[in-house]
């Protein structure tokens, strides 16, 4: 089976990243974000329905292929996404979906990691971690580069409306 990345598929790769369980392909979380990845994995890699499992607050299925592609990709993320286009974009926008949050108008990731921060910064956005989050400097030019690949209507909704509330 051979698999290529898209920019849909490099947003569920962002979604499972920030929110991955360890059974199967899958993510632990309620309400919108649920939703999105159930539509997202049905719609772009064609799971059967009836192959995904919901259980209390986790979503999944299990494909060998695409688990090993899903892992790949996250392992090499800073030399898959290198370059500003839809793919990196679509990444990022699904782990901003999965793990994002504003803050006194600066955009941040919960939990990042090193890796995270060295594919931002290489895309151009300056960066600070406080703690475990990952705040983005130039959050005004890292929302222009995410934002039509945002699927959370909440989060896309406070980002247009510049808003300082914390979301999560």
């Amino acid at each position: 089976m051979k698999i290529k990345l898209t920019p849909e598929f490099a947003y569920l790769i962002g979604v499972w990243k920030g929110r991955r369980i360890e059974n199967g392909i899958g993510i632990k979380t309620s309400g919108e974000l649920q939703g999105i990845f159930l539509k997202e994995v049905l719609k772009v890699l064609k799971i059967p329905p009836q192959k995904i499992q919901l259980i209390e607050n986790k979503t999944f299925f299990y494909h060998s292929a695409y688990r090993k592609f899903f892992e790949e990709t996250e392992k090499n993320q800073i030399d898959i996404f290198k370059k500003r286009n839809n793919y990196s974009a679509a990444f990022l926008a699904g782990l901003f979906d999965s793990i994002g949050g504003i803050e006194k108008n600066l955009l941040y990731f919960t939990i990042a990691n090193y890796k995270d921060q060295i594919l931002i910064e290489r895309l151009g956005f300056r960066t600070r971690f406080v703690g475990k989050r990952l705040f983005i400097l130039d959050s005004k030019n890292f929302k222009n580069f995410i934002y039509n690949f945002l699927k959370l209507t909440k989060l896309k909704a406070l980002i247009r409306s510049g808003n300082e509330r914390d979301h999560h």
